[in-house]
């Protein structure tokens, strides 16, 4: 039986499972859940993001905005003032809360009832896409074949970590503490080739809300890197000194100018699992399925498009540095290429007299570089 004033959906995860485009999805279609009795909250992403730095413990006093270290109060006031039958917060990195952090989230809104939200996704496809992730956030990162075989051993802090924050069982394990298993409810990514409405749809689903009223044409992806690009990224990624590899400094150049914008663009054969790990990702897909089946909670989707497909798997080897050059040259040129039409629109917005000034200034100096020219020539000729 749903609480008094109804119920709180709080998506948690995973990341690189359709998490982008169903907070956009929803950022987009706020006037449209909330006609079907679903309140997004907070209302944008980067609030969202506050809001889960203010969960984990992770905000900066002195580098993060005045709104952000405000942003919980200011959540749990909206929340709580709601007439909403439900309210969605949605945040993937809220998934790797500890017991004390999520119990923190799910006790904030007394009165709703709670629920949880997971989407999940097969490790053949998860494992690459969250190497190329890392690389971009300027996390620590091995190249693939390695990065993959510290998470398929479960050695090392990468694997520690890793299997804490984003295996299905230690998170429903954790949440399961504060929110009862009916109350879970684990989405599925279905396979590629499944249409793009079909994750939209199993998670609508959940909340009660029709996806077809939903604005799903808003453009806003999280574009993956290619193989090569990607590599490119990390060898560049340890150049940077340790003290400037934050979300503060290294992670608006590397994510959203570097890679966004310079790398993405070209392309480029996706990272896939190495072939040698095919038995291990067909191993922990069944184990995933069994575990799922038998905890009770509510698998929203079919289980077995966590099974590995043989278009997940390459050969594993690493890109030569002949597509490592490739991909720098044209990144240094899409580079260039950004800059020169930087300067060009600033040139043009400046007003006319400030550009003719400019051109006085610079017919003066190339002036002042003919006449020094022509001083010189003439003492030349008369040493002859």
């Amino acid at each position: 039986m749903a609480a008094a004033r109804g119920q709180i959906f709080l998506h948690v995860g995973m990341p690189k499972t359709g998490t982008t485009f169903l907070q956009a999805t929803c950022q987009a279609s706020q006037q449209q859940l909330l006609s079907q009795g679903v309140e997004f909250l907070p209302a944008t992403r980067r609030e969202a993001s506050w809001l889960s730095l203010t969960v984990l413990d992770q905000l900066d006093a002195e580098r993060d905005p005045a709104a952000a270290l405000t942003m919980w109060d200011r959540f749990v006031a909206a929340a709580r003032a709601s007439r909403a039958p439900r309210l969605l917060v949605s945040d993937e990195l809220l998934g790797g809360a500890t017991e004390e952090q999520l119990r923190r989230l799910t006790r904030a809104v007394p009165g709703r009832e709670v629920h949880l939200v997971l989407t999940i996704r097969g490790l053949a496809k998860l494992l690459p896409s969250t190497w190329q992730q890392r690389i971009q956030q300027g996390s620590e990162a091995p190249a693939l074949d390695d990065f993959v075989e510290q998470i398929a051993g479960r050695t090392g802090p990468i694997a520690e970590r890793w299997w804490r924050e984003r295996g299905v069982g230690p998170v429903i394990e954790r949440w399961s503490a504060e929110v009862p298993p009916e109350r879970i409810h684990v989405v599925i990514m279905p396979r590629p080739g499944a249409g793009g409405s079909t994750l939209l749809e199993r998670y609508c689903g959940v909340l009660g809300v029709r996806a077809d009223d939903l604005v799903t044409d808003h453009g806003d992806r999280n574009p993956a890197l290619g193989r090569a690009q990607a590599e490119l990224l990390r060898l560049v990624k340890e150049q940077v000194p340790d003290e400037l590899m934050d979300r503060h400094g290294y992670v608006p150049v590397g994510k959203w100018w570097l890679a966004r914008q310079h790398l993405a663009p070209q392309g480029g054969t996706p990272p896939r699992m190495p072939a040698r790990f095919r038995d291990w990702c067909e191993t922990e897909a069944r184990a995933t399925i069994a575990s799922l089946r038998a905890s009770g909670v509510d698998v929203v989707g079919d289980p077995d498009d966590l099974l590995p497909d043989p278009t997940d798997f390459d050969d594993g080897v690493a890109p030569t540095e002949a597509e490592l050059l490739a991909a720098a040259v044209r990144a240094l040129a899409s580079i260039g290429v950004q800059r020169v039409e930087e300067q060009a629109a600033r040139r043009a917005a400046q007003p006319p007299a400030s550009r003719r000034a400019r051109l006085r200034r610079r017919a003066g100096r190339v002036g002042r570089v003919g006449r020094e020219l022509a001083h010189r020539s003439g003492l030349r000729r008369r040493r002859r």
